[in-house]
């Protein structure tokens, strides 16, 4: 009963943040939805290749060739049982995967996906991607910090860590390109 009553939280919250950020969902979901299931094929095609350098046979039942193993691997996410730490901070510990999600979703506004197809189109859209994607590291910080757990905090803070200096190259190699694109 519990963890029915988790999941129906988790519905009714997402649909507030996606009513209050305003997103029109329906609208959007022709970009998000290809956005979403690239990303789900290119973690199977990184998971083929690492299992051919290592000489594994890698994801090859599910499917012709294991192409299916995206969708499998999404529906064992979905059905599984949600943890949750009998000390943390239930609120929070909810909250912080979907505001990285959302965050991350955010920072996928500002990309063209062709001369005229772009969700928003903004002057400062450098500095917006900038700070949308520095954003992203509160929602790690915080899902460490809210099972109170010593060792996960840990973790996350060494997760930040790692996603700032990545943050700290590819700003500035996108500065870069932004200045030579100017000249």
């Amino acid at each position: 009963m519990f963890l029915q009553s988790l999941f129906f939280f988790k519905i009714i919250f997402l649909n507030f943040l996606i009513i209050f950020i305003g997103i029109d969902l329906i609208k959007n979901l022709p970009i998000i939805l290809p956005i979403l299931l690239s990303v789900a094929f290119f973690t199977v095609l990184e998971r083929k290749i690492l299992a051919s350098m290592q000489r594994r046979r890698g994801p090859n039942i599910v499917g012709i060739y294991g192409l299916l193993q995206a969708i499998a691997d999404a529906l064992k996410l979905l059905s599984k049982e949600t943890l949750i730490p009998s000390n943390s901070n239930f609120f929070l510990f909810i909250l912080s995967p979907i505001f990285t999600f959302v965050i991350s979703m955010l920072c996928w506004s500002l990309i063209p996906f062709d001369f005229n197809i772009v969700i928003s189109d903004l002057n400062l859209g450098l500095l917006f991607l900038f700070a949308f994607s520095s954003l992203g590291v509160y929602g790690i910080i915080i899902s460490g910090w809210s099972s109170n757990s010593k060792y996960a905090f840990l973790g996350s803070l060494r997760s930040s860590a790692q996603f700032i200096s990545y943050e700290i190259s590819m700003g500035l190699l996108l500065i870069q390109l932004y200045f030579f694109r100017k000249l």
